[in-house]
């Protein structure tokens, strides 16, 4: 018993030093976590935190830009370091003379002129022939033999071509004109009109009265005259009753009807419709347009065909030679005595080749006069320019340097300007990034 409460005792004692191991373990490991670790930084590299804690600053950068250079007078020279204008010309009497190797001709008004030789071709065929020299010619057309010839019996040779006639036109189909009159049934064609008519004669006791047949109350007491009446009807036709008061008593005073009429039979030339009532009068059918036969079309009121004549075959003209590929070779002689110039730049006159120039002038030195300006001479100089050699000076007047158009300024090559121009300003990178804007400027402290 004794010797279990010892065990028990020594467990318990293990179990608090290794808690308490533990212990001291994780507080010198959280001690030495915080002793090693480091804040993260609040700014990129090479900025500074502002003095209000909430942006990074730098001192902006001065950068500088060339420009094309440009003058305020005047031109650029082809360096394009000076500036310059033209120098004006004064004008005055100078020296005429012809270039080198040219004299004045009197026989070209005294133009400046310089005379050489022409060449002289080989012989040749002579501009537009073909062949080889001795055996030159050109070619020509084949002609016809003879006049076209019309095979078609009664055919006309009218120009180039056969002129046919035929028989006379005819009329096409004829139609008939229908509108709202003229009615087509069938192969018919006609329009309706109405008979003649003429009155029935009265029946009944009714006698003619104007246009109305009528009877009158044949009563002769009142009894009579007030007993008397009308029928309904005549020879199908309703009958009227015309009544009359006379003395406060109302009587039929009379009875009338309108007779009816009676078609008679239509007139010569017209037919009963199958109505029974209208007649029908023929109407003539319109003639169809005029036609010919096949082949042949209308021309001036005839029908005509055009054919083409028969022709025979073409040959050469006379002096020319058919040669193995059907065209005709005419001879011609060979190009005598043809000269010409080498140079596209003179002109041939008999055997010689003439080049002509304008006279040149010999200026004197103050030819060439500079209002502002430094004068200077440009591709020879004023006394060998115009002696001949064929170089032209040019003067001009060197104004100074050109403007070298350099600008500078400050830049950003990461965030945004200061107010100030003097300072980049970024949010800090530990916090949420915020819209680039133009920055106040930044305070310092310290």
């Amino acid at each position: 018993m004794e010797a279990t409460k010892k065990t028990s005792t020594t467990k318990a004692a293990l179990l608090v030093i290794a808690a308490l191991s533990m212990l001291l373990s994780g507080l010198f490991i959280a001690t030495a976590s915080r002793s090693d670790a480091s804040p993260p930084p609040a700014c990129p590299d090479g900025f500074s935190l502002t003095a209000d804690a909430k942006n990074c600053f730098q001192a902006a950068t001065v950068t500088s830009a060339d420009n094309p250079n440009s003058c305020e007078t005047g031109q650029l020279t082809p360096d394009g370091t000076k500036c310059y204008v033209a120098a004006r010309i004064i004008p005055q009497e100078g020296k005429t003379l012809c270039p080198k190797g040219y004299s004045p001709d009197d026989s070209l008004g005294a133009m400046c002129a310089r005379f050489e030789p022409a060449t002289l071709r080989d012989a040749a065929c002579p501009d537009g022939a073909r062949g080889t020299a001795g055996a030159c010619y050109i070619l020509v057309a084949k002609g016809p033999r003879g006049a076209g010839v019309c095979s078609t019996v009664g055919a006309v040779l009218v120009g180039t071509n056969c002129v046919v006639t035929g028989a006379a036109p005819q009329n096409g189909t004829s139609s008939c004109p229908v509108s709202a009159t003229v009615i087509q049934t069938g192969s018919e064609c006609y329009t309706l009109i109405a008979p003649p008519t003429s009155m029935a004669a009265c029946s009944g006791g009714f006698v003619m009265f104007g246009s109305v047949c009528k009877q009158n109350n044949p009563g002769t007491t009142q009894a009579e005259l007030v007993a008397f009446t009308c029928p309904a009807t005549v020879d199908g036709a309703v009958v009227t009753a015309n009544r009359h008061t006379i003395g406060g008593i109302n009587k039929i005073e009379s009875c009338s009807y309108t007779p009816p009429l009676n078609n008679l039979a239509c007139p010569t030339g017209t037919t009963r419709d199958p109505n029974g009532v209208d007649c029908r009068r023929p109407v003539d059918l319109t003639p169809g347009a005029k036609q010919c036969a096949a082949g042949f079309g209308i021309v001036d009121g005839k029908c005509i065909r055009y054919e083409a004549p028969s022709t025979p075959a073409p040959q050469c003209p006379t002096g020319s030679v058919e040669d193995g590929v059907g065209d005709c070779r005419k001879p011609v002689a060979n190009a005598t005595d043809a000269y010409y110039c080498k140079s596209a730049d003179a002109a041939l006159n008999g055997k010689s080749c003439v080049y002509t120039s304008g006279f040149l002038i010999e200026p004197a030195p103050t030819l060439y006069k500079c209002e502002a300006g430094a004068r200077t001479v440009i591709g020879g100089s004023l006394s060998v320019g115009f002696s001949g050699d064929g170089t032209t000076p040019v003067v001009i007047c060197i104004l100074g340097d050109a403007n070298a158009n350099t600008t500078s300024g400050p830049s950003c090559l990461q965030g945004v300007l200061s107010t100030d121009n003097a300072y980049c300003i970024v949010p800090r990178i530990d916090t949420a990034p915020a819209a680039a804007v133009a920055a106040p400027v930044p305070s310092f402290t310290g």
